[in-house]
Formats: structure tokens, C-alpha cells, sequence
């Protein structure tokens, strides 16, 4: 390297000492203008001067100063790739400050995601817009409001209903009247509306030949028997009375069935006659021209049909009819289907003394429930 410098200078030297020579011997100026020849020496020796390179450490100096395009190429794009880890960095600063802190394991994919694809970027933001689902505390112990804390499950309700009496009907209500009292009232009242027939407010009924019971006591007795047992069906039940001793004329018993809006008005006596050898259950209900209240005759015809029907297959009693008449004050006042039910003879002795059992008061009250609901559901 050091001889191949050196024999370049010498042939420069040699070069120029021609040049000058050649000028001197010929007398031409130096700015003539040279031959071709000698200009391309020139421009070679030019280059060569150019080109040529210091020895030693200066050399090594400038080939590190003037790095060739190849290495000029690599800075530029060593420079470029600089930039875009710049880019990235800020991307990932910007993204780590619009999210909310994470885990490092969490915020990794967020940063990566900011320096990819311009598709990656836009699904990113997508999902930093997005709830964060993993933030969210599961359901479990989230806290709920007083109120639905204090509404039971659906489990619950579930549950509550299937222990609640089976109800076949959303409202049904049935006032029961247990007929007669303690003590007569032989005061007298309009037997129907504007009627001027008087009759006896109420009495205190008859009583049994054999047993001795008295009717208002049986019928009290089968009034809160029947109670329980339509209850228990799901029905709603008034009753006109639960003490013997009342003074409840037959108009106020009515009224009391027409205020409450009654499906069902059962009136239940005990029935009785001269001759000891009837026995057997009837109803009674209005004829279809009573002036009173004649527009409930069918309901009140279907009620007491349905009521005798059940009765009798309940007991076993005999069947006897449904009497149809206008007589009775208790069911001209009525303004809601009604019924009286002579459950049996207290004047017939067998009869009397079942009635004054138990168990058949029992088997009384299952037909006239059965009846009631059957009525009510047809």
C-alpha cells in the first residue's frame, strides 16, 4: 500500500515537470489549451491526485469519516428503525395512559397491539374502548339494593305457592247464614221490598224430637264446619254470625250477603213436620216471576240444584225437591244468587239423631262444599 502511493506521486511529479517543460520549449502560455492527450493525462493525474489516500493513521482516519453508500445505506436505515422505536415507544407510553393500569402480563398484548398493523390498531382501540370484562367483579359479590334484597327469590315465591291451598277461582266469596238465634224476634218487617205483607224478623227455629238440640245450635255448628272446608278450597267466607246470641233480623241477614257482593248466599236450616216419618234434605230458592228479585231465579235455581245434588250423595239422605216460593223475607231481600238448605227432619227421630252426630254434620258440610264449589264453577 505505502510503495503503490508512493510511485503514484512520483508519476505525478513526473507529469507535472513534463507539462512544464512542454510549455517552456514551445512558448505557450498555460492556459492554452491542451492536446487531448495531454488533457486526459491531466484529468488522469487529476484523479489520481483526487484518489489517492494519505498513508498511515490518517487513512484509517478518513475512511472512517467517509463511509462508503453501502454503510451510509445501513445508518439510514439504522436511523429509520430508531424512529419507529421511538414511534412505538410514544404509542405504547399514549396507550399505557389511556387504558387503565394492569398487570404487566395484561398491558404487554396493549402495547404490542399500538406498534403493529394499522388493522391491529384499530381492533386495539376497539377493545380499549370496550369494558374491561376482567375488571368486573363476578356476580356474585356485587352488591344488591335494600329492595331487591329484600325481594324473595323466585324460588321462594315458588315455593310459598305451592304450600298456598290450590285456588280454582281468583275471587269467589260465599257468606254463609246460620239460621234462626237464640232468642226469637217476632217483631215484624216488610216480607219484600215495598211490600206491604209483614212477617216475623226472625224465630228460634225448632229443635230436635229425639235429640233435644235446638236448630239454631245445629246450624251454627254445620255454618263453621262449612267454613274451614271452602276455605280450604280457596273460597273467601263471611259468616252472618258466630254467637247464638244475636239479634239479626232476616232483612239484615240479606243485606249483609248484597253488601259484600256474595257469589253465593247459603242460608242452612233444619226442617220439621207434624208427621215424624219424613225425612230427607230440600232447597229452596225464588219462582221465576218473583217480583223482588225474580231476575236471579236461574242462578239461584242452579245453585239449589247443585247444592241438593251433593248433598244427598254426600249423606245418603233422601232427595225431596227444590221448593220454589216467594214466602221467604231471607230470600226476597237478596240481591246475589241464594239458597236455603234444609239439611233433614229434626222432627224424624233417626234423622234427628244423625244430625246431631259429628260425623255426619261432617259429611253434611263436604256436600254442601262440594256443591257450592260446583255451582261456582259451572
Amino acid at each position: 500500500m505505502k510503495n503503490t502511493t508512493i510511485k503514484r506521486r512520483i508519476l505525478a511529479a513526473v507529469a507535472a515537470l513534463c507539462f512544464l517543460t512542454q510549455a517552456g520549449c514551445t512558448g505557450n502560455k498555460p492556459d492554452k489549451k491542451p492536446s487531448p492527450a495531454s488533457d486526459l493525462s491531466e484529468v488522469q493525474i487529476n484523479w489520481e491526485g483526487v484518489s489517492s489516500a494519505p498513508s498511515g493513521a490518517d487513512t484509517q482516519s478518513d475512511l472512517s469519516e467517509a463511509p462508503s453508500s453501502k454503510s451510509v445505506s445501513s445508518a439510514a436505515s439504522s436511523k429509520g428503525e430508531s424512529s419507529k422505536k421511538a414511534s412505538s415507544t410514544a404509542a405504547s407510553k399514549a396507550s399505557s395512559t389511556a387504558l387503565p393500569q394492569e398487570t404487566s402480563s395484561q398491558a404487554l398484548p396493549k402495547a404490542e397491539s399500538a406498534s403493529s398493523s394499522q388493522q391491529q390498531s384499530t381492533s386495539h382501540d376497539a377493545a380499549a374502548s370496550a369494558p374491561d370484562e376482567r375488571a368486573a367483579p363476578p356476580e356474585s359479590s356485587k352488591p344488591q339494593s335494600a329492595e331487591a334484597a329484600e325481594t324473595p327469590s323466585q324460588e321462594k315465591l315458588s315455593s310459598e305457592e305451592q304450600s298456598k291451598p290450590e285456588r280454582a277461582y281468583d275471587r269467589r266469596l260465599v257468606v254463609i247464614d246460620a239460621g234462626h238465634q237464640s232468642v226469637g224476634n217476632y217483631e215484624t218487617e216488610p216480607i219484600g221490598p215495598g211490600s206491604s205483607e209483614m212477617k216475623a224478623k226472625v224465630t228460634g227455629g225448632t229443635s230436635g224430637t229425639t235429640s233435644g238440640v235446638a236448630e239454631y245450635e245445629l246450624t251454627l255448628a254445620l255454618a263453621l264446619k262449612l267454613q274451614t272446608l271452602l276455605e280450604a278450597k280457596g273460597f273467601e267466607v263471611i259468616q252472618v254470625r258466630t254467637s247464638n246470641d244475636v239479634n239479626i233480623s232476616n232483612i239484615e241477614r240479606a243485606e249483609i250477603a248484597n253488601s259484600a257482593g256474595a257469589d253465593a248466599f247459603i242460608r242452612i236450616h233444619a226442617n220439621g213436620s207434624e208427621d215424624t216419618s219424613v225425612s230427607g234434605a230440600m232447597t229452596i230458592c225464588q219462582t221465576p216471576g218473583n217480583p223482588y228479585n225474580g231476575s236471579l231465579y236461574e242462578e239461584s235455581r242452579a245453585l239449589s240444584e247443585c247444592v241438593l245434588d251433593e248433598l244427598t250423595a254426600a249423606t245418603g239422605c233422601r232427595r225431596e225437591y227444590v221448593w220454589e216460593t216467594d214466602t221467604m223475607s231471607g230470600i226476597n231481600w237478596a240481591q246475589v244468587p241464594v239458597t236455603i238448605v234444609e239439611v233433614g227432619y229434626m222432627s224424624n227421630p233417626q234423622e234427628d239423631l244423625l244430625l246431631a252426630q259429628d260425623d255426619y254434620r261432617g259429611k253434611i258440610c263436604e256436600g254442601l262444599a262440594a256443591g257450592i264449589e260446583r255451582y261456582l264453577s259451572e
